[in-house]
């Protein structure tokens, strides 16, 4: 539903056109946003937008493509020897990265009740997110570091939503993060009852 730009003239106005269009939907919102906004935004055309782009859709799905790549980085799993710190590394790593992108995943989150494909996209971040913790929840569990009677796939599930949603609902400019984040490592290190955690978590 996009075109490709085979030069960097090409690859320049459609990056221009994309960074316009991710500042109107975050202002705006995904239903009010129209493709004459983001040409506005971007200083070009409407004929201009419809060369790269078919659909407002189109247009939301390609921004959306950079969100997936920097939130998958953010889900990698910190390296390191100490459970607790990199459970601390990670949960930071993913709350500056879900408030740097909270505007765009609401408007995500509004385009999602209309378009599954959009759907699909947050499905995809929050089952990759719980993959990737169970993976390490059962890598703990055979090095005996974790509690062995958990269900790593529920353990996952419980944790990635308890962060995610205090990401959404808590983060605010009022919210000390540092408390914040030491406070959801605590709660996680406990449930997996990983013991004491290390000083200044």
């Amino acid at each position: 539903m996009s075109a490709v730009p085979l030069t960097d003239r090409g690859r320049r106005t459609r990056d221009a056109l994309l960074a316009a269009a991710r500042e109107v939907f975050e202002e705006r919102g995904y239903a009010a946003t129209r493709m004459s906004d983001i040409a506005a935004a971007a200083g070009v055309s409407h004929g201009t937008v419809y060369t790269w782009f078919a659909t407002k859709e189109s247009v939301l799905a390609a921004v959306v493509e950079s969100l997936v790549s920097d939130i998958s980085e953010t889900l990698r799993v910190p390296e390191g020897t100490d459970p607790v710190r990199r459970i601390d590394v990670a949960n930071r790593s993913y709350l500056d990265t879900y408030v740097a992108h909270s505007k765009l995943l609401s408007v995500i989150e509004q385009a999602a009740a209309i378009d599954d494909s959009f759907r699909d996209v947050l499905a995809g971040l929050r089952q990759a997110h719980v993959q990737r913790v169970a993976a390490a929840i059962s890598h703990l569990q055979r090095a005996g570091e974790a509690s062995r009677d958990l269900d790593p796939q529920v353990a996952a599930a419980a944790l990635c939503v308890m962060v995610e949603g205090f990401a959404r609902h808590w983060m605010r400019d009022d919210v000390d993060e540092e408390q914040a984040a030491a406070t959801l490592t605590r709660i996680w290190a406990g449930a997996l009852d990983l013991g004491s955690t290390p000083k200044g978590i």
